[in-house]
Parts: structure tokens; sequence; C-alpha cells
């Protein structure tokens, strides 16, 4: 897995992270996990497809999710209501979604699926692709994970223009 595929996803997470909820949100840590992933809480999956295939997959606690719904909605409301989980979805695809603009600049155009949101915590799932990027994010509402496992389509052509 390279930086370049990396990389666009640090500053979205922390720009959308401020715009929406008002705080910083930092990188804590990144590194090289296997193929396998167990579930946080609430997980949301994006697919991408294109010069790049593969997925990213956003963890979520409990009370982190809360807070975030809290934010958004403005209302209290259980993290694992429908309502609450398609607003932690969308922000999974709004990170994800600025991050393909920033791929596509960098020469690696990419389409990005709807939110897929797994819960609870502890499904095993397997990736076809080996070796991924684990980045947590750490903000006063608390912990962030992004799990980026992409790698270039051999069989990607570009469009006619």
């Amino acid at each position: 897995m390279r930086q370049e595929f990396v990389n666009p996803f640090l500053g979205p997470a922390q720009l959308v992270w401020q715009k929406e909820f008002g705080v910083p949100l930092e990188v804590t840590d990144a590194k090289a996990v296997s193929y396998q992933y167990t579930t946080e809480d609430i997980t949301a999956i994006i697919g991408i497809s294109g010069k790049l295939q593969g997925n990213v997959l956003y963890g979520f606690s409990n009370s982190v999710s809360t807070e975030i719904v809290r934010r958004m909605i403005g209302e209290d409301m259980d993290a694992h209501d429908p309502m609450a989980l398609s607003a932690l979805g969308e922000i999974a695809n709004v990170i994800t979604g600025n991050a393909a603009t920033e791929l596509a600049a960098n020469g690696y155009p990419c389409d990005i699926s709807p939110p897929m949101i797994l819960e609870p915590s502890g499904s095993t799932l397997t990736s076809t692709i080996p070796r991924q990027i684990l980045v947590t994010f750490k903000s006063e509402l608390g912990i962030l994970t992004a799990r980026i496992g992409l790698t270039e389509n051999a069989r990607y052509q570009e469009k006619a223009a």
C-alpha cells in the first residue's frame, strides 16, 4: 500500500471533523496491518473503484458515534437509530468523497460507493488486499479509525472524453 493512496484521506478527515463538529482531529498513529479486520461498535465501509480499487473502513465507538450524531442532528439519539447510522455513513461518505477528488487530481480517478454500516462490533472481515494502512485519529470526541485498503486496478481503462 502506497503512501500516496493514504495521504489524500488525512486532510479531508481533519477538515470534515473541524467543519462538522468544531474540534480538531489529529493523526496519532498510522501503521501497516494485515488483511483481516474486526469491526468497531459501528463501522462504515465505502467501496472505491476506478484506477484504484478497494475500500475504506471507518470505525466509531458507541460514545463517539453518540456525540457525532448529537452534534450533527442537534439532539440526543441512540447511535444505532437508523437516522444516526445514516449520519455516520454520511461523515464517511464526505471524507471519502473529498479524498477521491484529491486522488483524481493526483492521477487516480475513482468512484465511491454509498456507505454500508456494520454493527455491532466483533465481526471479522477479510480483504483481498493484503496490506492496508490503519490510521488512528484523536479528538476531544474520542477516537476515529480509518482502515485504508487500496490497490491499482490492472483492468482500469481511461474513459474516452
